[in-house]
């Protein structure tokens, strides 16, 4: 029973939702406070493209599925809607191995950027084919800016923290 208990705690997956958790406190109180330009910074969107980027597609659309279900339930919009774009994202940010032989830190970091852009995107996108009017403005722009800056600027410690989180572990 306790060498059950053990490898539960010691899975990747428990330590993506305890770090998520944090993540989603500090998404719903300090960036939602501190919003540069009017813009939120999407952290979460970001761990979870991180996540694609160091341990591949399937990694990282599981990871984006179980971060973004988190972040429906505080969401207004319906719920899946938001684990549907981050898991996509991070399902496309996880083929940069297919593009680039071996990535370095940098181009990892510019995937985040980019691909972190590319979701915040396809965010609205997919909340007016679900029926709420009105999302895709000209505002979106200045937002896709900010979030692909703040994405490649940010990589490095989300590259980390990501590492930590979804490492393998031998356990019993």
């Amino acid at each position: 029973m306790s060498e059950r208990l053990l490898r539960f705690m010691a899975s990747r997956w428990t330590r993506l939702v305890l770090v998520s958790l944090l993540l989603l406190g500090l998404q719903t109180t300090v960036l939602n406070d501190m919003r540069p330009f009017e813009v939120m910074l999407p952290l979460m969107l970001l761990f979870a493209v991180a996540a694609g980027t160091i341990y591949g597609s399937e990694v990282g659309a599981i990871s984006g599925l179980i971060i973004g279900v988190m972040y429906d339930m505080v969401l207004s919009t319906p719920l899946g809607l938001a684990s549907l774009v981050f898991g996509a994202t991070a399902f496309v940010a996880g083929m940069l191995p297919y593009f680039i032989r071996e990535p370095t830190w940098w181009t990892r970091a510019l995937t985040i950027g980019v691909v972190g852009a590319l979701g915040e995107l396809a965010f609205p996108i997919a909340q007016s084919m679900v029926g709420f009017s009105g999302q895709l403005q000209p505002r979106v722009i200045v937002v896709i800016g900010l979030v692909a800056v703040a994405g490649t600027l940010g990589a490095p410690l989300l590259l980390l923290v990501c590492r930590w989180t979804l490492k393998e572990t031998l356990v019993g």
